[in-house]
């Protein structure tokens, strides 16, 4: 679980190891005590954070009503000392027993390594004190000849710091994972000024438009030039009713992505009006948190939300060119950048599917046509050859698609994000022909939420077609 040198780990009180809950809380000491890394940290560092957590845990756990970060602590550590349904309510009497689970190791002590660090202890600790550990009635999943899993102090003050780095709520926390040490720290930073105020004030002091997804992509913008890093997030919660752990990432290409929205004009401003889009007016005012979860992948979700989420805008395209722009450009970054889609392969289906729609004096009935099979590799098959022969028919030459049409009609994801693609760069040219197809120039278009249109274009990325 994240072992280390164990000779190296002797030489020093606290160790970053590679466990995602005992990281977070390695670095949170390190913020807490003014430290470049874990590996800064001295003993002196750690009787000082331990001795923060002894008061704080203290002071929460013996008020009469149970403040919010008390349940913070509760769902993390549930049956431990300071969060039992039975423990004193006297300060004087809770403090050395809190005092006691970050006390020093027994010098000289024979000890078993630690599970986190390989450092040698002879305190074990079960899931009352470590979050998503087996209880000790779990022997088979224990380690040999123990009653709990050994933990040094460095790594007990560790766990308990935690919360304190982690982006928590009242019944779950998140801790993130990057490649990047300094991505770690800034998101670990963040949350120990939103800790305190929570502390302080409790939820309802802390703003509503962030989540740790949020924290995170500014961690990542902020450090988008060095060397590309993926993030992920483990979110958990710990309770003994249903305890749940959920895993979602970034691509380390999402360093590439943010550096290409920052540089280029028309696609930050197409990925600031999808984000003034999907606001929120009271869980999400800036937009902030819904934007921020379209560049992550949940292990069991869908993929691609982002593509998932621009897509329904398309359906009803606005008549501003510019604005139409800034989305096709933000989803063509997206595609480039993240799968190394080579989008200019799409130009002779781009043109042919544009040139049949404009053929007519009504394009908009022809692009609803389209739309209404532009996700589906087989129907988007037959329109794409109904429209090759009208403008053969009518005088014209169609373009040559034989090179994209294996690729752009294949089943399963990877055609899907064609698809998707060629859907956004035909609209763009659309809308920069003035087509008739989008809302009337004189309609609101301030990127307001809204709702789908009943002719809403169908992407399904798992489909599975058969062809005749």
């Amino acid at each position: 679980m994240g072992a280390v040198n164990p000779v190296a780990a002797t030489r020093q009180p606290l160790t970053l190891t590679t466990h995602p809950l005992q990281r977070c809380g390695a670095w949170a000491i390190a913020v807490l005590a003014g430290r470049a890394d874990a590996g800064a940290v001295t003993s002196e560092d750690l009787d000082t954070v331990a001795g923060r957590l002894v008061e704080d845990i203290t002071a929460v756990s013996t008020q009469p009503k149970n403040p919010d970060w008390w349940k913070v602590l509760f769902a993390l550590y549930p049956n431990s000392k300071p969060t039992h349904a039975q423990r004193t309510r006297d300060p004087d009497a809770l403090r050395p027993l809190v005092a006691a689970l970050f006390a020093p190791d027994t010098p000289g002590a024979d000890g078993l390594p630690c599970t986190f660090c390989s450092k040698p202890t002879t305190v074990l600790w079960a899931k009352s004190h470590i979050p998503l550990f087996d209880t000790t009635h779990a022997v088979n999943t224990l380690p040999p000849r123990t009653a709990g899993w050994p933990v040094c102090r460095g790594c007990r003050v560790s766990l308990w710091t935690l919360p304190y780095g982690a982006w928590v709520t009242a019944g779950s926390a998140t801790v993130l994972m990057c490649g990047n040490p300094a991505v770690e720290r800034r998101f670990v930073t963040r949350n120990v000024t939103r800790a305190a105020r929570i502390q302080q004030v409790g939820f309802a002091g802390v703003p509503a438009d962030a989540c740790a997804e949020a924290i995170t992509l500014a961690a990542l913008r902020a450090h988008a030039a060095d060397a590309p890093a993926d993030a992920v997030l483990w979110s958990f919660k710990n309770d003994n009713q249903e305890p749940w752990l959920r895993v979602s990432a970034t691509r380390q290409a999402i360093g590439r992505l943010l550096v290409r929205i920052e540089s280029d004009p028309a696609t930050r401003q197409g990925w600031h009006r999808l984000r003034r889009v999907l606001a929120h007016p009271d869980k999400d005012p800036g937009g902030y948190t819904a934007i921020a979860r379209t560049l992550f992948e949940e292990d069991r979700g869908s993929a691609d939300r982002l593509l998932r989420t621009l897509i329904p805008r398309f359906t009803d395209p606005p008549a501003d060119p510019v604005a139409t722009d800034g989305w096709c450009r933000l989803a063509r970054a997206y595609q480039e950048e993240m799968y190394g889609m080579d989008v200019e392969r799409l130009a002779p289906a781009r043109r042919l599917v544009t040139d049949w729609i404009m053929a007519v004096s009504n394009p908009r009935s022809r692009f609803n046509e389209y739309a209404k099979v532009a996700g589906n590799g087989y129907a988007l098959h037959k329109l794409l050859m109904e429209a090759s022969a009208r403008l053969l028919r009518d005088g014209h030459e169609p373009p040559d698609i034989s090179g994209i049409a294996p690729t752009l009609l294949s089943t399963g994801p990877d055609g899907w994000r064609w698809r998707a693609q060629l859907f956004f760069e035909v609209v763009a040219d659309l809308v920069a022909k003035k087509a008739a197809i989008g809302r009337k120039p004189d309609e609101d278009d301030n990127d307001e939420p809204g709702g789908e249109p009943d002719d809403a274009i169908r992407f399904d990325p798992h489909e599975e077609e058969v062809y005749a």
